[in-house]
């Protein structure tokens, strides 16, 4: 008994180091983040879109290259198509116009895609940002809310007492984290559209270059087709990430007040439920559009489960440390009733076998009873024989 509690205290011990030490790196990446004048995703969005012009400058002589190299391999074929079929004249001159239209409307694209592809984009983005009511949203922005909630929630914390109410104050960590996870997702989910954006139109320029011949065309329908699709994605990020800056104002002052509310967790927990929400419907949204673009639906219950596994690891910690202490708190109270409930059951278990016993061997007693009293079947003879003697004879002949 002495050993169990030992290892309940142990155990308590380093659930309130962990709930401290999360407790900290939460107030430092906070702090940190308030003092820097510009923030890590604006960054690192910003180094991706200073790329750009390096990455086009790179591609576009292999672009170049090889458009006209499939240029000449498709020309070429078809030439000797032609002298094999021994085509006339003016079949020759109608192929020749034909192949010069669909080479010139190829080479064309590649020639104004620099300018084209990102016009399909922006235009988009543009659509979004009318259709929202803002102007260009900064992901630094969705992140500094994350964190102003998280901030908010560590606060009423800290001013309930981790140590006078233990339950509130690991509450509140609990919904602080998981608030700045799921603004951290939805940073995530727009940068890497944007990053998308920015590699579609330099990176991805190489893909103009296969419009030289009839038989890699498809690449260039699919690269324009994705260009439709991140533009789509982006203006749906816009629109959405743009309502819910607006709704988080609300859960910013609700959480700003949580320490002087009549149940601080409850109100802690609506806002990491909503915040959660807000990060699903950020994540798996833009992929249905997008995947509608590409012939199937790309949002399922899966895609939300695998979203809010990303958080699992972190609730379940907090839930085992909660568990833990109850479990310490009570253990010498449920050891006393454990062991009244033993020997009551000890006791009992004496009497119910024997009447259990006795049970049973009145049951079987009835049973050989009934048994003596059941009558034999008839012979497999004597029915035999009664089946023969109302046998109907055969007629005669």
């Amino acid at each position: 008994m002495r050993r169990d509690l030992d290892t309940r205290e142990r155990g308590l011990v380093r659930t309130l180091i962990f709930v401290t030490f999360g407790f900290v790196i939460v107030l430092l990446i906070a702090g940190t983040c308030n003092a820097q004048t510009v923030d890590p995703p604006s960054q690192m969005l910003n180094a991706y879109r200073s790329q750009r012009t390096i990455w086009f400058t790179n591609v576009w002589p292999a672009a170049n290259a090889l458009f006209a190299l499939l240029a000449l391999i498709d020309f070429a074929w078809s030439a000797a198509v032609m002298v094999l079929e021994k085509q006339d004249f003016q079949s020759w001159a109608a192929a020749l116009i034909r192949k010069m239209m669909t080479i010139g409307a190829f080479y064309a694209l590649l020639i104004y895609g620099r300018v084209w592809i990102p016009a399909i984009v922006d235009s988009f983005e543009m659509l979004g940002q009318n259709a929202a009511g803002t102007g260009p949203l900064d992901p630094g922005d969705v992140f500094d809310r994350g964190l102003n909630l998280a901030g908010a929630l560590i606060d009423g914390a800290s001013t309930s007492g981790i140590f006078t109410n233990f339950g509130g104050s690991l509450a509140l960590v609990v919904a602080a984290v998981m608030c700045l996870l799921a603004f951290c997702l939805i940073t995530i989910q727009f940068v890497m559209t944007m990053v998308e954006s920015y590699i579609l139109v330099a990176a991805a320029f190489i893909f103009l270059g296969f419009g030289g011949s009839r038989w890699s065309s498809s690449y260039v329908e699919r690269y324009i087709a994705l260009a439709v699709s991140i533009g789509v994605k982006i203006m749906l990020l816009y629109l959405l990430i743009s309502t819910g800056m607006n709704v988080s104002l609300g859960w910013l002052t609700q959480a700003e007040a949580v320490a002087t509310s009549t149940q601080p967790a409850t109100d802690a927990f609506s806002i990491m439920g909503a915040a959660l929400i807000f990060a699903a419907i950020c994540w798996h949204i833009p992929k249905l559009l997008a995947g509608l673009l590409g012939g199937s639906p790309s949002l399922s219950g899966g895609d939300v489960v695998s979203t809010v596994a990303t958080m699992v690891p972190v609730a379940a910690f907090m839930s085992s440390s909660a568990m833990a202490a109850g479990r310490w708190a009570l253990g010498t109270a449920g050891q006393g009733a454990m062991s009244a409930a033993q020997a009551a059951g000890l006791g009992n278990d004496g009497s119910g076998s024997r009447k259990g016993l006795r049970a049973i061997g009145s049951s079987s007693s009835n049973m050989s009873s009934n048994n003596r009293q059941q009558p034999s079947p008839p012979s497999s003879g004597s029915s035999t024989d009664t089946n023969r003697g109302t046998a109907i004879p055969p007629p005669k002949a």
